[in-house]
């Protein structure tokens, strides 16, 4: 009889256990937590990407799309910046959570001067159609060159990989070459272009660009470098960025716009080449129909040829 008792006894113990365990916790306020460090340091040129955080409400439910992000990263210029992120709770006061990123300079290696004779053959305005051409004639005679990209040419961005496979340096000449008004106006339009075009190369290539071209050559930009106070300020913004900007102190490509024009112009005998950074366009056929021509001259001449390497001097017009 006595243990016949014990059972519904232990029923009702066994219950009492279990609705304890069912019981919803007290509510909280909501919360966030941040991933990745409260305070970051992040190199400047390189577009910003928030390491992200995660919230919870008061009932504990996710709510991590809810939270609002205020302040302002400005990635091509050094300083410290604040983020806030808020996650209102209702009738609780809002979770708030800070995030300090300190924007500091890239450092670029020491200049040295390339060896005499050296020629840099630089392409603007590609990738396009002819930009695979002059990759083949550059290949036949295992010579390296620079192509200075705009970004926003999508058909033909899958080349860029291949670009920097075969040794040459990859730069940035913009991401929208039709505003150049626009684009030099003010440091914000100009370096905001930069970071996008930085973004796609990375995107494409797994690396950022260390050297540029100002669309129309460095006197182009004279109203950019004045909004800044002068040329020497936008320089070390753009050295602090993480890139060096070189002109050409050759430019082949006659007015005729024909390929033998162009190869006059280059083997002009009274025109003996130390440093050269040679201006030409893979988006201009008759440019790359005079390359390999170009290319037999020079080596006939004993000109080496070499890519644009951050560690060359900039050339400024």
């Amino acid at each position: 009889m006595r243990k016949r008792k014990l059972l519904p006894l232990l029923l009702i113990l066994t219950t009492v256990i279990c609705a304890a365990s069912l019981t919803v916790p007290a509510e909280e306020g909501p919360a966030i937590t941040l991933l990745g460090d409260q305070e970051l340091e992040w190199l400047c040129g390189v577009p910003f990407h928030d390491p992200g955080w995660e919230a919870v409400g008061p009932d504990g439910t996710d709510r991590t799309a809810d939270v609002t992000v205020s302040g302002e990263i400005t990635a091509w210029r050094v300083g410290d910046y604040e983020l806030c992120y808020t996650l209102a709770g209702g009738e609780e006061p809002p979770a708030e959570a800070k995030r300090t990123v300190h924007i500091v300079p890239q450092t670029l290696p020491e200049t040295v001067q390339p060896p005499a004779d050296t020629i840099c053959l630089t392409f603007d305005d590609g990738p396009c159609p002819y930009t695979e051409e002059a990759l083949e004639i550059l290949a036949k005679y295992n010579i390296k060159a620079t192509f200075f990209i705009i970004a926003n040419q999508t058909r033909y961005l899958d080349c860029l990989p291949r670009i920097l496979a075969e040794g040459h340096t990859l730069g940035i000449h913009c991401y929208d070459h039709t505003g150049l008004g626009y684009l030099y106006e003010n440091a914000d339009h100009y370096f905001t272009d930069l970071m996008t075009s930085q973004e796609i190369v990375y995107e494409m290539t797994g690396q950022y660009a260390h050297v540029v071209r100002f669309p129309g050559g460095s006197w182009t930009a004279a109203p950019l470098a004045r909004s800044l106070g002068g040329y020497d300020v936008l320089f070390d913004m753009m050295h602090d960025a993480g890139v060096r900007e070189y002109d050409w102190n050759v430019q082949p490509e006659s007015s005729t716009k024909i390929a033998e024009g162009t190869i006059m112009e280059f083997t002009h005998p009274n025109k003996p080449y130390k440093y050269a950074i040679v201006l030409q366009h893979d988006a201009r056929r008759f440019s790359i129909a005079a390359l390999e021509k170009m290319i037999l001259w020079a080596l006939d001449q004993g000109y080496t040829f070499a890519p644009l390497d951050p560690s060359f001097p900039e050339i400024h017009q």
